[in-house]
């Protein structure tokens, strides 16, 4: 009865830290507004965090982010935006 009452207790621990280690992984392109041309270089970070990213040469980008994050993406010449 305590072994299972131990594994049963050991489950749930490792359940719960499933929980609120949630991560999702978010890709996307990088654009410029005027021409909508790709922007190869541009600066993709989680606000707050040294998590961060560049895109490639043709203005995608994959992050790794935790639930509710906000990124921020900045270019030379370019305002950030959220």
């Amino acid at each position: 009865m305590k072994k299972l009452l131990l594994v049963s207790l050991c489950f749930l621990v490792l359940c719960v830290t499933q929980v609120f280690a949630q991560n999702r992984t978010i890709t996307g392109t990088v654009t410029a507004k005027d021409d909508g041309l790709p922007l190869p270089g541009a600066t993709v970070k989680v606000k707050g965090s040294n998590v961060g990213t560049q895109t490639n040469a043709a203005g995608k980008y994959t992050l790794s982010v935790p639930s509710g994050a906000t990124i921020l993406v900045s270019f030379v010449g370019y305002t950030t935006e959220t």
